[in-house]
């Protein structure tokens, strides 16, 4: 019997390669071969990968701009003058925005907050947004986080009212340059490959920071001796983590160390947030524990048009003030996942009736269920599940959609956008995620133009379910110990271009019945490696449960499973199949 998901290749690496990193590392051959897989020959850049550095980040003043940001900023300490921060409301978008406020407040300029209603006032840096914020103080400089990249007519606006504007981004310019502001996005340089290259906007103000430190200390300003961009590691960790961006460079040791020091350096909000979603500083967390358990909680806020309250919750210092805030996020999490549970059911069934045989999806609708704040995660389901890119679109009383997208690799929905532009009142983003809104005259002529663009751009590409399931290494039964998670881990924080290994293990016998969770959809099982009992789980696996009695290949991710303060290893199940041989490895 043949895989129950799909075929399996073993992935191959050069042999030779393999044995110089082992002898001139001194690690196993077990992790010289994930390294080389990830294209590491060489032993310098392997261990270096292995042992990143704080040290190894680039001078922050090599990207574009950083210099006249750091003066303007400079400038309005000496001057006394009011600054506003405009943030996204999504946890890219409030974490840069939290750290740019600390960073000021710490060289002694106060800063105002604002964060856009996403739906009354849109996404950005919009007009609406803008005059909700220049209305709470005399302010001479804004500094747009996570946004304003391509708000050319709102940097006039303020150039006319003699406010000048420094943006921090790394959304796709639509034009070569933002007139009437300072921007800060590495998308300005060609790229070469620097190890900034990738960076969300919460490390590109880490990388500010840095700047704005190394400046304040030159200058000898009162106590910057004591000021190190070390401490805003955690909220940089935060929202790299949560904005699906390549975890390479700067990204991954941003991730890597900030992972490390969360409970070192976190806010007494922060802390109350951790502690709300079960974590207690016991064990290190993992990336998933930050992209499943803190970025909803505070992307809940945005999405019910809330986005204050994760804002004031980072940046509460009085305990008790910070768990009822930790709270109330779990609460607006909860609803969320109601709406988007509802909305969830509507997509799919127009997905398969409407898109089943076409290279994308574009569903829409209307009334509570299809709430603007949670239609990108429902466009992220669709595309993982049905590998396609999708857009989610919820009309307006106004008529107009406005949406989200999620895209697969090999398609990029900027490119893809820029190519029905005229349809758009506006849309923006990267490769992977889009925003968007449109007309409704303008819907129909927009669905066949956008599958149109996919189309040409996909042609290449074949559908997950004919691709291969590619196991990374397999391994002896007996090998699956901590010693081979700590391993795997040094290869981490997991994510986008860093993928987690998948392993393999063959000629295992259940030691009993797989039990089925989670109303069936779910199965868990166990089985002595000669140690000890290993515990597994299989999501999305119950009708594909295994044979107790039967020798079975299984595929799976690694993890460690914490439960009352302990922890033990866990198989996370890709995939199982019927073993072709009665070897007992």
């Amino acid at each position: 019997m043949g895989s129950v998901l799909k075929d399996w290749i073993e992935q191959e690496a050069d042999l030779k390669s393999v044995t110089i990193l082992q002898q001139e590392l001194g690690i196993s051959s077990f992790l010289a071969d994930l390294l080389v897989q990830r294209g590491l020959h060489d032993p310098s850049d392997a261990e270096q990968f292995l042992k990143p550095k704080l040290k190894h980040l680039e001078d922050p003043f090599a990207i574009k701009n950083m210099d006249g940001a750091i003066s303007r900023i400079l400038k309005a300490r000496e001057e006394k003058e009011g600054v506003l921060l405009v943030g996204d409301y999504d946890v890219d978008g409030i974490t840069s925005t939290v750290m740019i406020q600390q960073a000021l407040d710490s060289i002694g300029l106060q800063a105002d907050i604002v964060i856009p209603k996403r739906l009354s006032e849109g996404y950005g840096l919009t007009r609406e947004v803008l005059s909700r914020g220049l209305g709470n103080g005399n302010h001479r400089l804004v500094i747009a986080l996570d946004c304003g990249t391509n708000s050319i007519t709102e940097a006039g606006f303020l150039k006319e009212n003699g406010i000048d504007l420094i943006v921090v981004d790394h959304h796709q310019l639509k034009t070569k340059v933002l007139p009437d502001a300072i921007l800060v996005n590495p998308h300005l340089q060609t790229d070469n490959g620097e190890p900034w290259r990738s960076l969300c906007t919460a490390g590109l103000c880490f990388k500010l920071i840095h700047a704005l430190y190394k400046k304040a200390r030159e200058r000898e300003l009162p106590g910057s001796e004591n000021l190190t961009p070390r401490d805003f590691l955690p909220l940089c960790a935060i929202g790299t983590l949560a904005d699906l961006v390549p975890l390479k460079g700067e990204s991954r040791i941003f991730s890597r160390f900030g992972i490390k020091r969360l409970f070192m350096d976190a806010s007494p909000g922060l802390l109350a947030l951790l502690k709300e979603c079960g974590l207690d500083g016991a064990f290190e967390p993992e990336t998933e524990d930050i992209t499943y358990k803190l970025a909803p909680r505070i992307n809940a806020c945005g999405r019910l048009n809330m986005p204050e309250t994760a804002v004031s919750l980072l940046l509460e210092k009085e305990v008790g003030i910070c768990k009822d805030l930790a709270k109330r996020l779990t609460q607006f999490n909860e609803e969320r996942k109601g709406i988007e549970s509802k909305l969830t059911a509507d997509a799919i069934a127009q997905a398969e009736e409407n898109f089943g045989d076409k290279p994308a999806v574009i569903v829409t609708g209307d009334g509570d269920a299809w709430h603007p704040g949670v239609v990108g995660i429902v466009a992220g389901k669709l595309a993982s599940s049905l590998n396609k890119p999708c857009l989610v679109l919820a009309r307006s009383e106004n008529g107009e959609y406005c949406g989200s997208g999620r895209s697969v690799p090999g398609v990029n929905l900027v490119e893809i956008l820029s190519q029905c532009k005229e349809r758009l009142t506006h849309w923006g983003g990267h490769p992977v995620a889009v925003g968007l809104g449109l007309l409704e005259k303008e819907l129909n002529g927009f669905i066949l133009e956008f599958l149109e663009s996919v189309e040409k751009t996909s042609s290449q590409i074949k559908q997950e379910q004919g691709l291969p399931l590619v196991v990374d290494a397999f391994v002896h039964k007996n090998e699956i110990r901590y010693e081979l998670l700590d391993e795997l881990n040094d290869l981490g924080p997991f994510g986008q271009d860093n993928p987690e290994p998948v392993l393999g293990v063959k000629s295992v016998i259940l030691d009993s019945p797989p039990r089925k969770i989670g109303n069936g959809e779910h199965f868990q099982f166990s089985f002595h490696n000669g140690n000890g009992f290993i515990r597994g789980i299989a999501w999305r696996m119950g009708e594909h449960v295994p044979p107790q009695t039967t020798e079975l290949d299984l595929a799976f991710k690694l993890r460690r499973n914490y439960w009352n303060g302990t922890s033990s290893l866990q198989l996370v199940l890709e995939d199982w199949k019927l073993s072709e041989t009665s070897d007992r490895r």
